[in-house]
């Protein structure tokens, strides 16, 4: 009975310790968060980045990849970025997001995974990260542009831990500027209806019969008659034929999100 306890003891570690290398052999093999393919950055600039995304990984318990790369070869940038974070960044507790920098087509890619679709959303966090970001790298200036990215990923994230909704949603209890407004012309309304129940009520005032009533006469005399044109102005301008908006969502499959753009 004892050697089968033994056996069972050294059993049951020897599952614990392969379980445990293994976990830690999988953490070293993880791709490191910035991949300058491209080498359009300094190694230095590449290791403080590193270091700061992961500070921003540990604090809201996320995955952050970016990749410049010299050419995706053809393939479609929006497919190759959703591939890029399901094969390394989708093991983030409150999900994965990844920026893919093309820079043989001059285009830029961001997705998010199903969990940070619900933070950062495709109708206001992915634009206002765009924003955040897109000048720095359209100036070259790629270092500060992962920078700007990686401030703009944190800070999104905050809004939605610290409010409760992702950043464009309302926060519960607040008021809505449309019902607001519905409001306010209501009462107006309700308050022109009431004040003429009123006036109509008063048997000392009585509406007049025509607007010439309401002029004294013999006060105005009109010495002279004529019309004089000044001049117009005529603007044209071409109709817009839609060229780059994509239609149907963020085009990204499996219920991953994001948006991208040019450079």
């Amino acid at each position: 009975m004892r050697n089968a306890q033994c056996v069972m003891r050294n059993v049951i570690s020897f599952i614990l310790g392969f379980i445990l290398l293994a976990g830690q052999v999988a953490s070293a093999e993880r791709l490191a968060p910035v991949t300058d393919q491209a080498k359009v950055m300094k190694a230095q600039e590449v290791e403080l980045l590193n270091q700061r995304i992961k500070k921003v990984e540990q604090a809201h318990k996320i995955e952050i990849g970016v990749a410049f790369v010299k050419s995706i070869k053809g393939q479609d940038i929006i497919t190759a970025a959703d591939d890029f974070l399901r094969e390394n960044f989708n093991n983030g507790k409150n999900g994965g997001i990844v920026l893919l920098v093309d820079m043989g087509s001059r285009k830029y890619e961001i997705t998010t995974d199903t969990r940070m679709t619900e933070i950062i959303t495709d109708n206001s966090g992915v634009p206002a990260l765009k924003e955040s970001f897109q000048s720095d790298l359209s100036a070259g200036n790629y270092f500060g542009a992962v920078n700007n990215f990686v401030d703009g990923v944190d800070e999104l994230l905050t809004y939605y831990e610290t409010n409760g909704v992702p950043y464009g949603q309302r926060k519960p209890g607040e008021i809505d500027p449309m019902a607001a407004v519905v409001a306010a012309a209501t009462a107006i309304f309700l308050g022109v209806f009431i004040r003429s129940i009123l006036i109509g009520s008063m048997s000392n005032i009585h509406r007049a019969m025509a607007a010439i009533d309401y002029l004294k006469k013999k006060s105005v005399k009109i010495t002279e008659n004529r019309d004089t044109f000044l001049f117009m102005n005529v603007q044209r301008r071409a109709k817009s034929s839609g060229g780059g908006k994509r239609s149907g969502g963020s085009g990204h499959s499996g219920g991953f999100g994001g948006g991208g753009g040019s450079f």
